[in-house]
């Protein structure tokens, strides 16, 4: 069991390591850099670049931050709200993301279990269905919900049916619509309630026929509380697994809806060469997949016998 938790410990710091990594990378092969956008700063380059670390080998820059984050020291932005400290400029907006994140995930596990039970072992026309609502990606998605929704409420204001909304029009004014949108958008789109769906309903047409639960169901017992305390492992997985899109499909989401999120900062400081407070929205992102994956393993772990047998020393 010891050896299971240090192993999940060590994997989701890796993952950590590995996607600050990589968003170091993409920056530094990105053409310009945040001197570009200083008028007159090429006058003054070598003494920005010493200060800011970017005449350093990329290996070195690499675990330089890594080793500054570990202390807690995420840097100040660079040109993105220059002098600010990192933290003071993604804390808030992080919050809201994370809030947004974990609502389409509760969302997305509570319509696929739904869905699952009552389709698992019949035939039924929702597939088909869910296959043709979550096929479109999450931006075309939005793109559509937003024209939908405005069209419709403009045309019943033009015929007196309602009042103008204090929301419309999406998604210029600033409203709890867009957030609720993005969650559903989120929890729906790219696949996921199709995904989600088919996979918990294989999983849960695996347990109602396991010898488990026939025993169960021979004794006259309920089987109920049986098949969903044995559905949380492979659920948990398949959250996990989907964490990693979801942060990446809400950066979009928050740009075409206008959201002030920590998805809207990282698409503003990348484009600015801001490179701490990209570090600082990637490693946040990088800690959210990362503590997905290793709150899957420990529920796995602690809900199957089997794994902490296979985990014991």
């Amino acid at each position: 069991m010891v050896r299971r938790v240090v192993r999940i410990v060590v994997s989701a710091a890796l993952t950590v390591a590995g996607a600050v990594g990589l968003v170091l990378l993409m920056m530094a092969l990105a053409p310009g850099d945040p001197i570009d956008l200083i008028p007159g700063g090429e006058a003054i380059r070598p003494q920005l670049e010493a200060e800011w670390g970017l005449d350093q080998p990329l290996v070195v820059r690499w675990l330089q931050t890594l080793g500054r984050m570990a202390r807690g020291d995420l840097g100040t932005s660079i040109s993105y709200r220059p002098g600010a400290p990192v933290l003071e400029v993604i804390g808030a907006a992080s919050v809201r993301s994370l809030g947004w994140l974990l609502a389409a995930l509760l969302l997305a596990a509570t319509q696929s279990v739904a869905l699952a039970w009552y389709t698992a072992g019949r035939s039924s026309w929702i597939r088909g269905l869910l296959r043709w609502v979550s096929v479109a990606p999450v931006f075309l998605l939005a793109h559509l919900s937003v024209h939908s929704i405005n069209t419709i409420t403009f045309w019943g204001m033009n015929l007196s049916y309602w009042g103008r909304p204090e929301w419309f029009a999406l998604p210029d004014q600033p409203s709890s619509v867009r957030a609720v949108l993005a969650v559903v958008l989120l929890a729906v789109g790219s696949g996921a309630v199709t995904e989600l769906h088919l996979e918990v309903e294989s999983a849960l047409t695996r347990i109602r026929a396991s010898g488990y639960v026939d025993a169960a169901r021979a004794r006259g017992s309920s089987t109920f509380r049986l098949v969903a305390w044995n559905l949380l492992p492979p659920l948990a997985s398949l959250l996990a697994n989907r964490a990693a899109f979801f942060a990446g499909g809400l950066v979009v989401l928050e740009r075409v809806l206008l959201l002030n999120g920590a998805g809207s900062i990282l698409w503003q400081s990348a484009l600015s060469h801001d490179y701490p407070v990209a570090m600082g929205v990637a490693l946040l992102a990088a800690i959210w997949v990362a503590g997905a994956r290793s709150l899957a393993d420990f529920t796995r772990t602690a809900v199957d016998p089997r794994m902490r047998e296979s985990a014991s020393w």
